[in-house]
């Protein structure tokens, strides 16, 4: 792949050769440049503002108890609590390597 400049393709797929009495469903579809916004779509106080209805929101799921879900049928027990894990909080394991 190679970078051409701002609005032109970085890459494009190789083409692969159709099966014998296999249909093309987009004959007539060919890659275009992608154009990009001379100006930020949205301010930077817009953006703050966004940010902070997220993690308001975010803050008022994780202090709200969710709601149980029961089981109609009795299930193998789990060796995890899909309610206690926060992606969020996640960490990063590095491989040791080989």
């Amino acid at each position: 792949m190679s970078v051409l400049a701002d609005n032109q393709l970085v890459g494009t797929l190789p083409a692969i050769p159709l099966e014998p009495n296999q249909l093309n469903l987009f004959p007539e579809v060919k890659p275009t440049s992608a154009r990009r916004a001379e100006t930020l779509v949205m301010s930077a106080d817009a953006l703050l503002k966004w940010k902070a209805q997220i993690l308001d929101y975010q803050q008022k799921v994780r202090e709200n108890k969710p709601p149980e879900q029961t089981a109609l049928f009795d299930l193998a027990p789990k060796h995890y609590d899909l309610d206690r894990i926060d992606p969020l909080q996640l960490q990063v394991r590095r491989r040791s390597p080989p």
